[in-house]
C-alpha cells in the first residue's frame, strides 16, 4: 500500500510505502509521479518505508527501467527507513545516479528528512 504525503514545496512528491510493491502499485505511483514531472522540469522524492517487504520481480524490472529513463528529472531523494538493507540499496543508487542527491534517514529523523528534501 502507498499513500501520498503532502509537502509545502510543490516540487516534492511524498509517499509512504508499506508492504510489498506490486506492478499495480507502481502504476499508481507513476501516475502521481508523472503528474509532478509534468508540472516541474525537476522533482524531488520523499519516501517513507517503515514496513517495506520488497518488490515483485516484475515491479523491480519496471522500476529500474522507469528510473533509468527519468533519472535526469530528479534533484533529490530522501529515503526514510529503519531497515538496514534499504539504506544500503539507497546509498548504492545514489552513487549510480550522479545528478541525484540521495540521503537516507532513520524513521526517528523523518522531520530532518522533510526539512532537507524541501530546502533550496
Amino acid at each position: 500500500m502507498f499513500t501520498q504525503i503532502p509537502f509545502a514545496n510543490d516540487k516534492v512528491l511524498g509517499i509512504r510505502i508499506e508492504g510489498k510493491i506490486t506492478s499495480d502499485m507502481l502504476d499508481e505511483i507513476y501516475k502521481v509521479l508523472d503528474a509532478k514531472l509534468a508540472e516541474h522540469p525537476k522533482a524531488r522524492i520523499y519516501v517513507e518505508m517503515p514496513a517495506f517487504e520488497g518488490m515483485s520481480a516484475e515491479a523491480f524490472y519496471r522500476d529500474l527501467k522507469y528510473s533509468l529513463s527519468h533519472w535526469t528529472r530528479f534533484e533529490r531523494e530522501a529515503v526514510v527507513t529503519d531497515q538496514h538493507w534499504l539504506e544500503v540499496v539507497a546509498s548504492v543508487a545514489g552513487r549510480l545516479l550522479p545528478n541525484v542527491e540521495v540521503k537516507v534517514f532513520s524513521m526517528s529523523e523523518a522531520d530532518a528528512a522533510r526539512d532537507w528534501i524541501q530546502a533550496l
